[in-house]
């Protein structure tokens, strides 16, 4: 597992956003984060030699980027309705909570934050399971 940045993740966000709408180009990454092109270039390079992204000529997720953005929705999606749901946050702070915590919440506590709210609340969350660390196995053995 790869241990990223808050910048890193925020990046991969962007792409994976941008991408909902447009082509993923270094000019609608810098618009969607509102950062200077340069900025985004060299974030793009570090996300290349990491193995998330594929950068040449266009740019797109690869299967290990694609794993680690369906881990951090999952984490924002968990703790987003956790904070509404169970603890009647209002969603605007409860999106920018989530969005703070995720980054310091290990894949096994999500996964049991998830089966809590599924046994305890009957909340069904519709989210596959995209855990990149070997705690979860360890623990349930």
């Amino acid at each position: 597992m790869i241990e990223l940045t808050h910048s890193q993740i925020e990046y991969l966000k962007a792409i994976y956003e941008v991408s909902k709408e447009n082509d993923i180009t270094v000019t609608n990454i810098s618009k969607h984060l509102n950062y200077s092109k340069p900025s985004v270039v060299r974030a793009l390079k570090t996300l290349d030699k990491l193995n998330l992204i594929k950068y040449k000529d266009t740019i797109k997720l690869t299967k290990l980027g694609t794993t680690y953005i369906n881990n951090i929705i999952r984490k924002d999606s968990i703790l987003k309705i956790f904070f509404t749901d169970v603890l009647k946050i209002d969603e605007d702070l409860a999106i920018k909570d989530a969005e703070n915590v995720k980054n310091s919440v290990s894949c096994y506590t999500i996964t049991k934050l998830e089966e809590y709210l599924k046994d305890k609340f009957n909340i069904n969350i519709d989210i596959d399971n995209y855990c990149l660390c070997n705690d979860c196995e360890k623990k349930q053995e």
